[in-house]
């Protein structure tokens, strides 16, 4: 089970042009007081997020979720590849493409007319998943509207079944599902159960009297979903969640949903909760959901939470998860060259170094030495579910010496 604490982020802006060196020396600092671990970070095909901006991110302990927005009919799996690489690569592990694909807006008039539209969306979903888990990451299905004009629990269940019927089983173990967990004005409470307890419940329809996934506990209708196809619950990372907006009594919403992220409230599949939304420009629609109206410029609602993180226990003053280590570098259980080793002992100045998953699961952080076949992605699904910040890193000898000076330098 993931330590609370290690959930904490936020969605940082609702576009693509805040990733200079001087914005992260501006808001990482606020990041790191308010103990986020996650941040949502918006890109496009053409123009990747710099790689300082991101190793500046995960060497603080914060995880990048970068989301590639689009279109479901507009981007290709090719457009993506050089790009996917990259931040492979650098060491991301996570990125979301698309956004709502169950909406009439994220399609054009003809497409979304057609029929047969989930298995159109795979057509295009399932390269660019296979091409994630071919550049180390874990492959991510994008969040659907809750409700939406094709219902989203209907589309999900729909996406899986046929995913399976394509022979694509492997894929499926080793995905996560971005997903929306807004309030919509309702209590936090609403929905809570998913199915199970609101068996009344329709697609496109919900009783007087009964509850659905429209709102905060989103993630506990998709849990039922991935349970009922596959017996299983697929980690889950929320995106963009709580209260539609920071403004009008949305301190004590936010209040609310802070304490019910960071109090072990959430189920342990919800692997991280993205906060909506960090800042934005002043004209932009969303600044109504902002916690910054810049880096100086805190809303209420920071100082609220800020406070019961610190008074209520749920801070993280020391960047803590209550683990026993600092850094564990997980070796392949099989034969290594002695250029290997030799350059695992050289390198390695501040961790522990050793075989055992079990004993990684203590660290806040973990290297993992070795490719997926010599390391199963099932491993490093493991030790991110339980609140470690996992680096992957490839090649043996000389080839591992270049590709851990690329992400750590000539020692961590």
């Amino acid at each position: 089970m993931s330590a609370p604490i290690s959930r904490l982020g936020f969605h940082y802006f609702p576009d693509d042009s805040h990733y200079s060196e001087k914005d992260l020396e501006e808001w990482l600092p606020t990041l790191l007081r308010l103990s986020a671990h996650w941040l949502v970070l918006h890109s496009t095909p053409s123009r990747p997020i710099p790689e300082p901006f991101l190793r500046g991110l995960m060497e603080a302990g914060i995880r990048p979720v970068v989301w590639i927005k689009g279109r479901a009919d507009a981007v290709a799996s090719g457009q993506l590849s050089p790009a996917l690489a990259n931040y492979g690569e650098w060491g991301v592990r996570e990125v979301v493409v698309f956004d709502r694909p169950n909406m009439r807006s994220s399609w054009s008039s003809n497409e979304w007319a057609r029929p047969g539209l989930v298995e159109r969306f795979l057509d295009r979903m399932l390269p660019i998943l296979q091409l994630e888990r071919a550049s180390g990451m874990h492959p991510v299905f994008p969040p659907l509207e809750p409700g939406g004009d094709y219902w989203d629990t209907s589309f999900l269940e729909t996406a899986l079944k046929s995913m399976l019927r394509r022979g694509h089983r492997s894929l499926i173990d080793d995905l996560h599902l971005a997903i929306y967990a807004r309030t919509f004005g309702k209590p936090l409470e609403w929905g809570y159960g998913g199915p199970a307890e609101w068996s009344g419940s329709r697609p496109y329809n919900t009783p007087d009297g009964s509850q659905d996934q429209i709102g905060f506990r989103t993630f506990d209708w998709y849990a039922a979903t991935t349970e009922a196809v596959m017996g299983r619950t697929l980690p889950m990372i929320v995106v963009a969640g709580g209260p539609p907006s920071t403004l009008e009594d949305g301190d004590s919403e936010i209040a609310s949903v802070l304490r019910a992220v960071q109090s072990g409230q959430l189920p342990q599949s919800v692997l991280g909760f993205n906060f909506y939304l960090l800042s934005a420009s002043p004209n932009s629609p969303d600044s109504v959901s902002a916690w910054f109206d810049s880096p100086t410029q805190p809303r209420s609602v920071v100082g609220s939470a800020k406070r019961l993180l610190d008074v209520g226990g749920l801070g993280d003053s020391s960047r803590s998860t209550g683990k026993t280590l600092s850094h564990f570098v997980l070796l392949p259980d099989g034969p290594m060259s002695e250029d290997t080793w030799a350059a695992v002992k050289t390198l390695v100045r501040d961790g522990v170094i050793g075989f055992s998953p079990e004993e990684a699961l203590q660290a806040d952080k973990v290297t993992i030495l070795g490719d997926e076949a010599s390391v199963p992605p099932s491993v490093e699904r493991r030790l991110v579910e339980g609140g470690c910040l996992v680096t992957r890193v490839k090649g043996p000898g000389q080839l591992f010496v270049a590709a851990w000076k690329a992400t750590y330098g000539d020692g961590k």
